[in-house]
């Protein structure tokens, strides 16, 4: 399970150029806080991902 969950992180900091550690920490806090099914927390995973994508953008866009 862990080897799946790195694997994951990884092929998702590739695609949404982020740290793995970021994926990972924000896997974490989102399993602690949560507590519910895999599918729901991956759910969320890309949530946020998609609001620290549109961050990125904004920032880019204002400097």
């Amino acid at each position: 399970m862990i080897t799946g969950q790195l694997e994951r992180a990884f092929q998702l900091a590739e695609k949404h150029r982020l740290e793995v550690s970021t994926i990972l920490e924000l896997n974490k806090i989102i399993r602690k806080e949560i507590n519910s099914t895999p599918a729901v927390e991956e759910k969320i995973l890309q949530q946020i991902i998609k609001v620290l994508e549109n961050n990125k953008t904004l920032l880019k866009e204002a400097t």
